[in-house]
Protein backbone atom coordinates (compact mmCIF):
# COMPACT_ATOMS: atom_id res chain seq x y z
CA UNK A 1 0.00 0.00 0.00
CA UNK A 2 3.00 2.33 1.25
CA UNK A 3 4.47 1.58 -2.48
CA UNK A 4 1.46 2.49 -4.19
CA UNK A 5 1.65 5.81 -2.32
CA UNK A 6 4.78 6.56 -2.96
CA UNK A 7 4.14 5.52 -6.98
CA UNK A 8 1.21 7.98 -6.78
CA UNK A 9 3.34 10.93 -5.03
CA UNK A 10 5.93 10.13 -7.70
CA UNK A 11 3.22 10.48 -10.55
CA UNK A 12 2.26 13.50 -8.93
CA UNK A 13 6.00 15.21 -8.70
CA UNK A 14 6.65 14.38 -11.81
CA UNK A 15 3.86 16.16 -13.91
CA UNK A 16 4.41 19.09 -11.26
CA UNK A 17 7.86 19.01 -13.04
CA UNK A 18 7.04 18.58 -16.26
CA UNK A 19 4.24 21.53 -16.03
CA UNK A 20 6.61 23.74 -14.09
CA UNK A 21 9.41 22.91 -17.20
CA UNK A 22 6.40 23.44 -19.88
CA UNK A 23 5.72 26.58 -18.09
CA UNK A 24 9.47 28.11 -17.77
CA UNK A 25 9.88 27.15 -21.72
CA UNK A 26 6.84 29.40 -22.10
CA UNK A 27 7.70 32.37 -19.72
CA UNK A 28 11.20 32.31 -21.54
CA UNK A 29 9.98 32.34 -25.02
CA UNK A 30 7.65 35.35 -24.61
CA UNK A 31 10.01 37.01 -22.53
CA UNK A 32 12.57 36.72 -25.54
CA UNK A 33 9.73 37.92 -27.97
CA UNK A 34 9.27 40.79 -25.42
CA UNK A 35 12.77 41.61 -25.70
CA UNK A 36 12.58 41.38 -29.09
CA UNK A 37 10.20 43.85 -29.57
CA UNK A 38 11.78 45.97 -27.21
CA UNK A 39 15.51 46.03 -29.15
CA UNK A 40 15.72 48.84 -31.47
CA UNK A 41 17.60 47.29 -34.08
CA UNK A 42 14.62 44.66 -34.00
CA UNK A 43 12.10 47.62 -34.60
CA UNK A 44 14.05 49.88 -36.97
CA UNK A 45 13.87 46.20 -39.06
CA UNK A 46 10.25 46.16 -38.95
CA UNK A 47 10.19 50.02 -39.97
CA UNK A 48 12.53 48.70 -42.91
CA UNK A 49 10.51 45.76 -43.63
CA UNK A 50 7.43 47.78 -43.90
CA UNK A 51 8.77 50.16 -46.16
CA UNK A 52 10.17 48.18 -48.78
CA UNK A 53 6.27 46.22 -48.58
CA UNK A 54 4.99 49.36 -49.42
CA UNK A 55 7.53 50.58 -52.20
CA UNK A 56 7.52 47.32 -53.69
CA UNK A 57 3.67 48.50 -54.46
CA UNK A 58 4.48 51.49 -55.80
CA UNK A 59 2.99 53.29 -52.51
CA UNK A 60 5.42 55.92 -53.01
CA UNK A 61 3.58 56.65 -56.41
CA UNK A 62 -0.09 55.91 -55.59
CA UNK A 63 0.14 58.41 -52.18
CA UNK A 64 3.07 60.59 -52.42
CA UNK A 65 1.80 62.75 -49.36
CA UNK A 66 1.11 59.20 -46.85
CA UNK A 67 4.36 57.85 -48.49
CA UNK A 68 6.51 61.74 -47.40
CA UNK A 69 4.59 61.58 -43.87
CA UNK A 70 5.83 57.74 -43.46
CA UNK A 71 9.79 58.82 -44.77
CA UNK A 72 9.47 61.88 -42.28
CA UNK A 73 8.59 59.32 -39.04
CA UNK A 74 10.98 56.81 -40.29
CA UNK A 75 13.80 59.57 -40.52
CA UNK A 76 13.11 60.94 -37.43
CA UNK A 77 13.56 57.57 -35.64
CA UNK A 78 16.60 57.39 -37.10
CA UNK A 79 17.90 60.92 -35.47
CA UNK A 80 16.76 59.26 -31.92
CA UNK A 81 19.69 57.43 -29.92
CA UNK A 82 19.28 53.98 -29.33
CA UNK A 83 19.23 54.26 -25.58
CA UNK A 84 16.25 56.85 -25.92
CA UNK A 85 12.96 54.59 -24.59
CA UNK A 86 11.42 56.65 -27.22
CA UNK A 87 12.95 55.31 -30.44
CA UNK A 88 11.14 51.87 -30.96
CA UNK A 89 8.23 53.96 -30.64
CA UNK A 90 9.25 55.95 -32.79
CA UNK A 91 10.09 52.92 -35.33
CA UNK A 92 6.83 51.26 -34.81
CA UNK A 93 5.03 54.39 -35.66
CA UNK A 94 6.62 54.80 -39.02
CA UNK A 95 6.48 51.49 -39.22
CA UNK A 96 2.58 51.55 -38.91
CA UNK A 97 2.47 54.81 -41.33
CA UNK A 98 4.36 52.55 -44.04
CA UNK A 99 2.11 49.58 -43.67
CA UNK A 100 -0.91 51.87 -44.23
CA UNK A 101 0.43 53.00 -47.14
CA UNK A 102 0.96 49.84 -48.66
CA UNK A 103 -2.74 48.78 -47.20
CA UNK A 104 -3.79 51.46 -49.86
CA UNK A 105 -1.58 51.20 -52.70
CA UNK A 106 -2.20 47.17 -52.77
CA UNK A 107 -6.00 47.37 -54.44
CA UNK A 108 -4.67 50.10 -56.92
CA UNK A 109 -1.06 48.27 -57.90
CA UNK A 110 -3.24 45.23 -58.41
CA UNK A 111 -5.84 47.15 -60.33
CA UNK A 112 -3.42 48.61 -62.90
CA UNK A 113 -1.28 45.29 -63.16
CA UNK A 114 -4.87 44.44 -64.23
CA UNK A 115 -5.87 47.24 -66.58
CA UNK A 116 -2.75 46.64 -68.29
CA UNK A 117 -3.18 43.17 -69.21
CA UNK A 118 -6.94 43.50 -70.05
CA UNK A 119 -6.23 46.51 -72.74
CA UNK A 120 -3.58 43.99 -74.31
CA UNK A 121 -5.88 41.40 -74.17
CA UNK A 122 -8.76 43.15 -75.77
CA UNK A 123 -7.03 44.05 -78.30
CA UNK A 124 -6.27 40.31 -78.96
CA UNK A 125 -10.04 39.79 -79.05
CA UNK A 126 -10.94 42.09 -80.97
CA UNK A 127 -8.73 41.02 -84.05
CA UNK A 128 -9.80 37.99 -83.31
CA UNK A 129 -6.79 36.19 -81.90
CA UNK A 130 -8.48 34.24 -79.99
CA UNK A 131 -10.52 32.74 -82.71
CA UNK A 132 -6.82 32.48 -84.32
CA UNK A 133 -4.62 31.23 -82.04
CA UNK A 134 -6.54 29.94 -78.84
CA UNK A 135 -3.76 27.87 -77.25
CA UNK A 136 -1.63 30.58 -76.92
CA UNK A 137 -4.16 33.06 -75.27
CA UNK A 138 -5.56 30.16 -73.07
CA UNK A 139 -2.26 29.76 -71.47
CA UNK A 140 -2.00 33.77 -70.72
CA UNK A 141 -5.64 33.85 -69.55
CA UNK A 142 -4.51 31.35 -66.50
CA UNK A 143 -1.60 32.77 -65.73
CA UNK A 144 -3.49 36.13 -65.13
CA UNK A 145 -6.61 34.05 -63.22
CA UNK A 146 -3.49 32.65 -61.12
CA UNK A 147 -2.56 36.18 -60.20
CA UNK A 148 -6.05 37.27 -59.62
CA UNK A 149 -6.58 34.29 -56.95
CA UNK A 150 -3.28 35.02 -55.68
CA UNK A 151 -4.33 38.54 -54.46
CA UNK A 152 -7.82 37.57 -53.43
CA UNK A 153 -5.49 35.07 -50.88
CA UNK A 154 -3.17 38.07 -49.70
CA UNK A 155 0.04 36.25 -51.42
CA UNK A 156 1.04 39.71 -52.44
CA UNK A 157 4.54 39.09 -53.56
CA UNK A 158 3.87 36.15 -55.44
CA UNK A 159 0.66 37.49 -56.70
CA UNK A 160 2.92 40.54 -58.15
CA UNK A 161 5.50 37.92 -59.71
CA UNK A 162 2.65 36.33 -61.56
CA UNK A 163 0.73 39.19 -62.62
CA UNK A 164 3.99 40.59 -64.24
CA UNK A 165 4.46 36.81 -65.88
CA UNK A 166 1.03 37.07 -67.41
CA UNK A 167 1.70 40.66 -68.85
CA UNK A 168 4.66 39.57 -70.13
CA UNK A 169 3.02 36.92 -71.51
CA UNK A 170 0.20 39.11 -73.29
CA UNK A 171 3.32 41.92 -74.54
CA UNK A 172 4.54 38.98 -76.43
CA UNK A 173 1.26 37.83 -77.72
CA UNK A 174 0.14 41.18 -78.67
CA UNK A 175 4.32 41.09 -80.83
CA UNK A 176 3.78 37.96 -82.16
CA UNK A 177 0.23 38.99 -83.42
CA UNK A 178 1.27 42.10 -84.54
CA UNK A 179 4.10 40.69 -86.88
CA UNK A 180 1.59 37.97 -87.81
CA UNK A 181 -0.80 40.53 -89.18
CA UNK A 182 1.89 42.57 -91.34
CA UNK A 183 3.01 38.97 -92.69
CA UNK A 184 -0.65 38.53 -93.75
CA UNK A 185 -0.56 42.65 -95.57
CA UNK A 186 2.41 41.54 -97.11
CA UNK A 187 0.46 38.57 -98.72
CA UNK A 188 -2.42 40.40 -99.28
CA UNK A 189 -1.18 43.28 -101.21
CA UNK A 190 1.48 40.71 -103.32
CA UNK A 191 4.54 42.34 -101.93
CA UNK A 192 5.86 38.76 -100.90
CA UNK A 193 7.95 38.43 -103.68
CA UNK A 194 9.47 41.73 -103.52
CA UNK A 195 11.88 40.39 -100.83
CA UNK A 196 11.09 36.76 -100.72
CA UNK A 197 14.10 35.51 -98.56
CA UNK A 198 13.36 37.99 -95.59
CA UNK A 199 9.30 37.17 -95.83
CA UNK A 200 10.08 33.50 -95.14
CA UNK A 201 12.85 34.07 -93.02
CA UNK A 202 9.97 35.95 -90.81
CA UNK A 203 7.76 33.36 -90.83
CA UNK A 204 10.71 30.94 -89.61
CA UNK A 205 11.06 33.53 -86.28
CA UNK A 206 7.27 33.64 -86.06
CA UNK A 207 7.52 29.81 -85.33
CA UNK A 208 10.42 30.31 -83.17
CA UNK A 209 8.98 32.64 -80.78
CA UNK A 210 6.18 30.71 -80.13
CA UNK A 211 7.49 27.57 -79.30
CA UNK A 212 9.70 29.38 -76.94
CA UNK A 213 6.50 31.02 -75.71
CA UNK A 214 4.86 27.61 -75.26
CA UNK A 215 8.02 26.41 -73.18
CA UNK A 216 7.61 29.29 -70.79
CA UNK A 217 11.07 31.03 -71.65
CA UNK A 218 9.20 34.16 -72.55
CA UNK A 219 12.95 35.98 -72.43
CA UNK A 220 13.53 34.65 -75.90
CA UNK A 221 9.90 34.54 -77.25
CA UNK A 222 9.66 38.35 -76.72
CA UNK A 223 13.28 38.84 -78.19
CA UNK A 224 11.92 36.63 -81.15
CA UNK A 225 8.76 38.04 -81.70
CA UNK A 226 10.38 41.51 -81.81
CA UNK A 227 12.82 40.53 -84.65
CA UNK A 228 9.96 38.87 -86.46
CA UNK A 229 8.18 42.24 -86.05
CA UNK A 230 11.36 44.36 -87.26
CA UNK A 231 12.03 42.01 -90.84
CA UNK A 232 8.14 42.33 -91.62
CA UNK A 233 8.47 45.84 -91.52
CA UNK A 234 11.28 45.97 -93.43
CA UNK A 235 10.02 44.22 -95.87
CA UNK A 236 7.24 45.83 -96.35
CA UNK A 237 8.61 49.36 -96.37
CA UNK A 238 11.07 47.52 -99.14
CA UNK A 239 8.24 46.62 -100.87
CA UNK A 240 6.54 49.65 -100.40
CA UNK A 241 9.64 51.11 -101.85
CA UNK A 242 9.44 49.29 -105.35
CA UNK A 243 6.00 49.46 -106.17
CA UNK A 244 6.11 53.30 -105.59
CA UNK A 245 9.19 53.15 -107.53
CA UNK A 246 6.37 51.31 -110.56
CA UNK A 247 3.74 53.33 -109.94
CA UNK A 248 5.13 56.31 -110.49
CA UNK A 249 6.84 55.03 -113.98
CA UNK A 250 2.92 54.06 -115.17
CA UNK A 251 1.77 57.46 -113.52
CA UNK A 252 5.22 59.17 -116.22
CA UNK A 253 3.85 56.92 -119.07
CA UNK A 254 -0.19 57.99 -118.47
CA UNK A 255 1.44 61.91 -118.25
CA UNK A 256 3.41 61.75 -121.40
CA UNK A 257 0.39 59.88 -123.71
CA UNK A 258 -1.75 62.93 -121.85
CA UNK A 259 0.75 65.31 -123.00
CA UNK A 260 0.85 63.81 -126.76
CA UNK A 261 -2.95 63.94 -126.82
CA UNK A 262 -2.69 67.32 -125.44
CA UNK A 263 -5.12 66.56 -122.36
CA UNK A 264 -3.55 69.93 -120.98
CA UNK A 265 -5.55 71.85 -122.89
CA UNK A 266 -8.18 70.40 -124.58
CA UNK A 267 -8.97 68.41 -121.07
CA UNK A 268 -6.96 71.23 -118.50
CA UNK A 269 -9.11 70.47 -115.56
CA UNK A 270 -8.45 66.63 -115.12
CA UNK A 271 -4.61 67.29 -116.76
CA UNK A 272 -4.10 69.91 -113.85
CA UNK A 273 -5.55 67.41 -111.10
CA UNK A 274 -3.39 64.69 -112.38
CA UNK A 275 -0.18 66.49 -112.56
CA UNK A 276 -0.40 68.21 -109.14
CA UNK A 277 -1.18 64.86 -107.70
CA UNK A 278 2.29 63.63 -109.79
CA UNK A 279 4.20 65.78 -108.57
CA UNK A 280 3.19 65.48 -104.79
CA UNK A 281 3.91 62.13 -105.24
CA UNK A 282 7.37 62.55 -106.17
CA UNK A 283 8.45 65.03 -103.22
CA UNK A 284 6.85 61.35 -101.62
CA UNK A 285 9.13 59.49 -102.53
CA UNK A 286 12.45 61.40 -102.26
CA UNK A 287 11.51 61.94 -98.12
CA UNK A 288 10.97 58.02 -98.32
CA UNK A 289 7.12 58.41 -97.59
CA UNK A 290 6.83 55.34 -100.22
CA UNK A 291 2.80 54.12 -99.52
CA UNK A 292 1.76 57.72 -99.47
CA UNK A 293 3.75 58.33 -103.08
CA UNK A 294 2.26 55.02 -103.90
CA UNK A 295 -0.93 55.89 -103.65
CA UNK A 296 -0.63 59.56 -104.87
CA UNK A 297 0.73 58.03 -108.14
CA UNK A 298 -1.91 55.32 -108.53
CA UNK A 299 -4.15 58.72 -107.84
CA UNK A 300 -2.21 60.96 -111.01
CA UNK A 301 -2.12 57.71 -112.97
CA UNK A 302 -6.15 57.61 -113.01
CA UNK A 303 -6.39 61.00 -113.78
CA UNK A 304 -4.34 61.06 -116.64
CA UNK A 305 -6.20 58.23 -118.25
CA UNK A 306 -9.55 60.40 -117.39
CA UNK A 307 -7.98 63.59 -118.77
CA UNK A 308 -7.01 61.24 -121.82
CA UNK A 309 -10.35 59.80 -122.27
CA UNK A 310 -12.07 62.83 -121.75
CA UNK A 311 -10.49 64.49 -124.68
CA UNK A 312 -10.76 61.41 -127.07
CA UNK A 313 -14.44 61.87 -126.29
CA UNK A 314 -14.34 65.74 -126.94
CA UNK A 315 -12.35 64.72 -130.25
CA UNK A 316 -15.06 62.02 -130.98
CA UNK A 317 -17.90 64.84 -130.34
CA UNK A 318 -15.88 67.86 -132.08
CA UNK A 319 -15.65 65.25 -134.58
CA UNK A 320 -19.07 63.86 -135.08
CA UNK A 321 -20.03 67.42 -134.83
CA UNK A 322 -18.06 68.64 -138.20
CA UNK A 323 -19.41 65.02 -139.87
CA UNK A 324 -23.14 66.22 -139.00
CA UNK A 325 -22.20 70.05 -140.30
CA UNK A 326 -20.79 68.64 -143.56
CA UNK A 327 -23.84 66.70 -143.79
CA UNK A 328 -26.17 69.43 -143.63
CA UNK A 329 -23.96 71.78 -145.73
CA UNK A 330 -24.21 68.67 -148.12
CA UNK A 331 -27.91 68.58 -147.49
CA UNK A 332 -28.11 72.46 -148.27
CA UNK A 333 -26.19 72.22 -151.49
CA UNK A 334 -28.27 69.67 -153.25
CA UNK A 335 -31.61 71.62 -151.69
CA UNK A 336 -29.95 74.53 -152.81
CA UNK A 337 -29.50 72.86 -156.52
CA UNK A 338 -32.13 71.05 -156.95
CA UNK A 339 -33.99 74.28 -156.15
CA UNK A 340 -31.64 76.39 -158.96
CA UNK A 341 -32.62 73.15 -161.55
CA UNK A 342 -36.44 73.72 -160.55
CA UNK A 343 -36.20 77.39 -161.30
CA UNK A 344 -34.68 77.24 -164.63
CA UNK A 345 -36.89 74.58 -165.79
CA UNK A 346 -39.76 76.98 -165.07
CA UNK A 347 -38.46 79.88 -166.38
CA UNK A 348 -38.40 77.78 -169.97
Amino acid sequence: MGDKKRAKKWIIQEKKAIFLTFFFFISSFFFCMAQTADNPDSARARAQEARKRAGDFEGNLYFPSEWEAAEGQYAKAGLIPKDSGDVIKAYNEAAEAFNRVFGLAIPLYAQAREDDIMTIRGYLITLRARDLFPEYLLLADRTAVLALSQYEAKNYYSARDTAAKALQMFNVLETAFNAWLLRVEILARGFAGYDSEHFELGGDIINDAMDAYMAGDLAAAGEKAEEALSIYNLVLLTSWASYAELRSSLAEGERMAALDMKTDIAAREFFRIADSDNKTALELLKTQKYEDAAKLFINAEAMFVIASITTLEKRRAAAAAIRNANEKIRESDRIARNAGITRKGGQR
